[in-house]
């Protein structure tokens, strides 16, 4: 059967546990959630618990190694736990992913068996291999998708952290540190320990955020982009300095500045068409960055629709150049912020260009 994130907190709670799992999605941080907590509540908090619980490593241990697990009787135990990570079902061999379907097909009554995915995506739509396993998990057991988290659900899910830290956290201040951090829940939860750490139980501030809390590339990146539609040079090189520093590589900080143009493209578009930005999240990746196309409609609003498209132009010439020429590629970025502003400045097309 499948499940739901809250199917499935009721059945841990209850203590109704399937006897096969399989954890999967775009959150990553959930799925480890849940089958550590899966792998803590089975064998109970008993002396013998370490003796019925066992964790394997998919890229690593055999088919061979997780069936005489599964089917080893518990110690002094009416049941045990096997936990594997990241077992590829799609790259397995066929005598090893014919074992391990089988397993999943017909589990021992006396063993929990979790598959989760930490680093190998499952293309259950496409891949068949995939598609067969999660049938098999589907009639013996109970599969739980993850999908990517929207802003407003991991604001909601850092305030409640906070609050369990002992701290507090506004929405408003939540929503800062997912334009900071990005909305990776690994990482935002690591930098909510810390802040919450600091703050040692008062109100995590803005500027907490700003001095503490890590910034990364999308974020740089942004704020890159608006330094440079605004015509700053000094903030635009400022940041182009700092990410050199860290030595973040220059393809990757134009791909996510084309990224960021791309945005308030889409957003002044879709105000001229009378439509809210959000409206783009349809037929747009957005999920989980929604606040991405409000601030792009906010920021759009004052740009001149041709500089956009001149800008979009100057942004692919450069993808072009980091990839064909042998010029030092930091210096194109360079080059291309310059183009970028004047483009911003001058409304258009850089003068003497056709």
């Amino acid at each position: 059967m499948q499940l739901t994130e809250t199917e499935l907190k009721k059945q841990l709670k209850e203590g109704n546990f399937a006897r096969v799992y399989f954890l999967y999605g775009e959150e990553s941080y959930l799925t480890a959630h849940y089958a550590a907590q899966i792998a803590a509540k089975v064998p109970g908090d008993t002396a013998l618990a370490e003796f019925n619980l066992q964790k394997f490593d998919g890229q690593s241990c055999t088919a061979d190694e997780i069936e005489d697990a599964a089917e080893a009787l518990p110690v002094m135990a009416d049941r045990k736990c096997v936990v594997v990570r990241d077992f590829d079902v799609a790259s397995a061999g066929a005598a090893a992913q014919e074992r391990i379907l089988s397993l999943v097909k017909e589990p021992p009554e006396d063993c929990v068996l979790v598959f989760w995915l930490d680093g190998v995506e499952a293309d259950v739509k496409k891949n068949a291999r995939w598609k067969a396993f999660l049938s098999a998990v589907d009639k013996a057991g109970a599969a739980v998708y993850f999908p990517r988290k929207t802003a407003g659900d991991i604001a909601k899910l850092l305030c409640s952290g906070a609050s369990r830290r002992g701290c507090s956290l506004s929405a408003e201040n939540a929503r800062r540190m997912l334009e900071r951090c990005g909305s990776d829940l690994n990482l935002l939860l690591g930098e909510l320990d810390k802040l919450c750490a600091y703050a040692d139980g008062r109100e995590i501030t803005r500027e907490d955020i700003e001095t503490l809390g890590v910034q990364n590339l999308e974020a740089s990146v942004f704020d890159l982009s608006k330094a440079l539609v605004q015509g700053s040079y000094t903030k635009a090189y400022s940041i182009l300095h700092r990410l050199s520093a860290m030595r973040e590589e220059p393809v990757a900080v134009l791909a996510v500045l084309s990224g960021a143009y791309a945005d308030l493209y889409r957003a002044k578009i879709a105000r001229a068409a009378g439509q809210q930005a959000e409206s783009l999240a349809v037929d747009f990746a957005y999920r989980g960055k929604e606040f991405r196309l409000r601030n792009a409609a906010r920021d759009s609003a004052p740009i001149p629709l041709p500089v956009l498209r001149e800008s979009l132009e100057i942004l692919a010439d450069a993808d072009r150049m980091l990839k064909s020429s042998r010029t030092d590629k930091w210096v194109v970025l360079e080059q291309t912020a310059a183009k970028l502003i004047l483009a911003s400045r001058t409304g258009g097309r850089p003068a003497g260009n056709p």
